[in-house]
């Protein structure tokens, strides 16, 4: 409901960006947004969880529920790429393909249960998805956000395959599917947050790092300063890093 901010400075109010202004140093939630973790977990660990991996890992485990020696292909392996792998390799699908035009997250994505890499600068993508599945696999998800390779996502899944957008396709682009591959039973959707209930899915995902199951550690590229934070987009910008962990009492 629509409500007066209750942060102000110098008399004037201040809003947070979704809710909850990540780059700030002190910020007001909700009750309903708070959930109680186990102590022995480490915060800058945690802190990953809550959006990329939630809305990754998610995807794969509540979206799709991706079914034990299935075959996955993930398109993207970013944060949010890298987490779907993760979480498919959870749930235990049998076969895991990467796509990224990056070799370096091709080589990260191994660590979080790849098992085979498609480099997407490299001929046509779902093509090679195609001939290494015989004839598609069960499940994609596309973690990039564009009209085409959404549109690949759907293509390169088999008959009665799923495709989920994770992505952020901008507003008002149109996704186009063939209507003859809608007979073959294949569908098309989209995850958001990875359809978490964040209450259980949380502590859950926790549970998953300290048993060793879901790869934290592995994604983190670097820890920073606020005052670095310029230095960190440009870091993302040129696309070598997975995240980049702000610590703030540093």
């Amino acid at each position: 409901r629509d409500e007066e901010p209750r942060l102000t400075l110098d008399g004037r109010y201040m809003t947070q960006f979704g809710g909850l202004s990540a780059f700030a140093e002190k910020m007001l939630v909700h009750e309903h947004a708070l959930v109680k973790i186990r102590e022995d977990m480490p915060l800058d660990r945690a802190a990953l969880i809550g959006c990329g991996v939630m809305t990754g890992a998610g995807a794969a485990i509540n979206t799709a529920k991706v079914e034990p020696g299935s075959t996955v292909a993930v398109i993207g392996c970013g944060g949010i790429g890298l987490s779907a792998i993760n979480g498919a390799a959870i749930a235990g699908a049998g076969r895991i393909i990467a796509i990224d035009m990056l070799g370096a997250k091709l080589n990260l994505a191994r660590q979080f249960g790849a098992t085979d890499v498609i480099d997407a600068s490299q001929g046509n993508v779902v093509e090679q998805v195609r001939e290494l599945t015989g004839g598609g696999v069960h499940y994609s998800f596309e973690a990039i956000g564009l009209k085409q390779t959404a549109e690949d996502a759907f293509k390169m899944v088999g008959t009665g395959g799923v495709a989920t957008v994770i992505g952020m396709i901008p507003m008002g682009t149109m996704v186009a599917v063939h209507g003859a591959e809608l007979l073959q039973e294949k569908r098309l959707q989209g995850s958001l947050m990875g359809s978490n209930r964040f209450r259980v899915d949380m502590p859950r995902l926790v549970d998953f790092y300290l048993d060793g199951r879901l790869h934290l550690d592995e994604m983190i590229s670097d820890h920073i300063r606020l005052e670095d934070i310029n230095q960190a987009f440009d870091n993302l910008r040129e696309g070598g890093v997975a995240r980049q962990i702000i610590m703030m009492d540093s």
